[in-house]
């Protein structure tokens, strides 16, 4: 069974990691604002993955790109779309998480468009929960 609270937990933490990414970011830290922007990339995955697959993290055998593209694909994203999606998960915990928190390897060409787009990222999941949850 789905537990919306849960569900909504992730979503909010979502925004907030990414309230804080934005602010970190405006005041000249990209390394921290890069690390929030991972945070809030992954709670938003949880609560997708959370609700079109029922679990929060992938079976043994599954890679997470596999497991997110199939989460959107459930949510009801194209092939194309999904990989895409799957796809810019994979590239914000390499990139953000790895490259420029861990590693203090921020290159504003490479990274930032990572950190811009996810904006659209969170809100795109929370579209897809609300439009699967009220229909």
């Amino acid at each position: 069974m789905v537990d919306l609270e849960e569900i909504e937990w992730h979503v909010e933490a979502a925004r907030r990691y990414l309230e804080e990414a934005f602010k970190l970011l405006g005041s000249g830290d990209p390394y921290d604002a890069a690390e929030k922007v991972w945070a809030a990339v992954r709670h938003a995955t949880m609560a997708l993955t959370l609700k079109f697959i029922g679990l929060a993290a992938p079976t043994e055998g599954v890679t997470w790109r596999e497991f997110v593209e199939e989460a959107f694909r459930r949510a009801g994203l194209s092939q194309e779309e999904s990989r895409m999606w799957a796809n810019y998960f994979v590239e914000v915990r390499r990139g953000l998480h790895g490259d420029v928190f861990y590693g203090l390897f921020y290159e504003e060409k490479e990274h930032r468009p990572l950190i811009e787009r996810s904006r659209e990222y969170v809100e795109l999941v929370e579209k897809l929960l609300h439009s699967k949850t009220h229909s």
